[in-house]
């Protein structure tokens, strides 16, 4: 085992090999978003080696056992102990003769190389090697090509992420927009409409923010934290998390407490009533009193106060736009992706995920967005389209379908086409209707339903007037219908 001062003299060298490695990361030049990804997240990785070692030699110098004081005591008295500890050094090498020494820096090296040059000097030795007629001697040295990426960290970015966050460039909130919609007090609207309304707490109404709406709160916060652990892995969360905190105390400690939500807040049904008759009735019906029953005889049974309630919701609300303000422009971003993506048919969206490293970043391209003031659609490289495209596919007009709850959709093709999709299809077998192509352009309920009435109507009348339309004539040349022919001759009057 080591010295305590050899140990801290190791601790002190990976310090300052580890610094220099997150030099050496953030001063190279990268394009590709999954190398930028893929760089972050190493070093983070470096930056908590490093507090690893902080706290090593924080532990060795504070000396609880009191061996480094008996160490360096006995370091002064002479050489005695330094010899002696030569000798296990030569004895140690000399049970192990072929014992091979790495240099530590072999194993800092790959930090120093770009993994793009990587790539295209690799490509260039692989066109060496297909166009040469002599193979042999031309080799690929992985071991001189080798980066801080390997294909470990490629698979692993693959699972990390979801298809909508495009390995952290959006976000993906589709389980929440779920809950959402399902919230009392809440409307059915669409993703994109949910993008913007998504941190507006004051539009809900407070008897809506019950158990329910709590779990929503906890579930995008939740969110938040994972995406910022795997897209940002250099942002502080719990410095963030302690500010929020502490700005939420001086805030709710400044507020005044609404005196009608006090009132009118149910502590055993944990329920919030916004008019007074409504809390009354409640009061004095048979749930209510269910449920005090059974909490009375529950001797475990706690429920939570009306202030505690209220402040619960608000400290969560308050996270959850914390967290936002620190995502910046990436909500904002995400609505202009789906809108962009719901332009596009099916064969252009799975050539864009195979195509997701093609985008690369310009040096100007973190400070800096494109600039748009006519609210074009993006293109594939994340600009906005020519306007002569734009009026030429007539996206400045759009068409919105209430049987798919509401979509809107830019330009005539892409109404037209929504139609023959799956979730139309789906839609209308839900309101009874066959998809058939006489239905292709309405997008009502109420006229959907009222055109199905009309034709459904009509194919039963014609099922009607097929018992009139075969005519039979008698002996005496009279002609009568297939009905009336066949009760006259049952009655023997032809």
């Amino acid at each position: 085992m080591d010295s305590i001062a050899e140990q801290q003299r190791q601790a002190y060298e990976d310090m300052e090999r580890l610094e220099q490695a997150v030099v050496d990361l953030m001063l190279q030049k990268l394009t590709k978003h999954r190398y930028r990804l893929i760089r972050e997240q190493k070093i983070s990785n470096l930056l908590d080696q490093i507090q690893a070692r902080s706290k090593l030699i924080t532990e060795l110098n504070l000396d609880e056992s009191g061996l480094r004081a008996k160490e360096m005591h006995m370091m002064g008295t002479g050489f005695d102990s330094f010899y002696a500890q030569l000798d296990k050094v030569r004895a140690h090498h000399r049970r192990n003769p072929e014992l091979s020494v790495q240099p530590p820096e072999l194993d800092y090296i790959k930090y120093t190389r770009n993994p793009e040059e990587a790539d295209e000097k690799r490509r260039v030795l692989e066109a060496r090697l297909r166009d040469t007629t002599n193979v042999e001697n031309v080799e690929i040295d992985d071991t001189e090509l080798e980066t801080f990426v390997s294909e470990g960290d490629m698979d692993k970015l693959e699972t990390m992420f979801s298809g909508d966050e495009r390995f952290g460039r959006y976000v993906d909130l589709n389980e929440q927009h779920k809950l959402y919609i399902n919230l009392r007090g809440t409307s059915t609207i669409s993703y994109v409409e949910y993008l913007n309304v998504c941190t507006r707490f004051g539009d809900i109404p407070a008897a809506a923010k019950d158990n329910l709406y709590v779990e929503y709160l906890r579930s995008l916060a939740a969110y938040f934290e994972s995406y910022f652990a795997r897209s940002m892995p250099l942002f502080d969360l719990p410095k963030a998390q302690r500010e929020a905190d502490e700005a939420f105390e001086k805030e709710w400690a400044e507020r005044k407490e609404n005196e009608m939500d006090v009132e009118l807040f149910c502590e055993p049904c944990q329920r919030t009533f916004e008019k007074e008759t409504t809390y009354k009735a409640h009061m004095s019906s048979r749930k209510h009193q269910k449920t005090v029953d059974r909490l009375a005889k529950s001797t475990c049974a706690k429920t939570e106060s009306r202030v505690d309630h209220a402040k619960r919701i608000a400290r969560l609300e308050h996270k959850v736009q914390c967290y936002v303000r620190a995502l910046g422009s990436k909500l904002s971003d995400t609505r202009a992706n789906v809108q962009r993506r719901q332009a596009l048919t099916e064969d252009e969206r799975m050539h864009e995920l195979h195509d997701v490293d093609e985008i690369e970043y310009s040096d100007d391209a973190d400070t800096a967005h494109a600039y748009n003031p006519l609210n074009l659609p993006l293109g594939w490289d994340g600009k906005p389209i020519p306007f002569w495209l734009y009026k030429l596919h007539g996206l400045s007009v759009t068409f919105s379908c209430e049987i798919c709850g509401n979509s809107v959709y830019r330009g005539r093709s892409a109404y037209e086409r929504h139609f023959q999709e799956p979730r139309h299809a789906s839609n209308m077998r839900r309101l009874g209707i066959p998809n058939t192509r006489q239905f292709h352009g309405v997008a009502s309920i109420s006229e959907a339903l009222e055109l199905w009435a009309r034709v459904d109507a009509e194919k039963k009348a014609e099922d009607v007037d097929n018992d009139t339309f075969e005519e039979y004539e008698d002996a005496e040349g009279n002609v009568f219908s297939k009905k009336t022919y066949f009760d006259l001759k049952r009655q023997g009057l032809i």
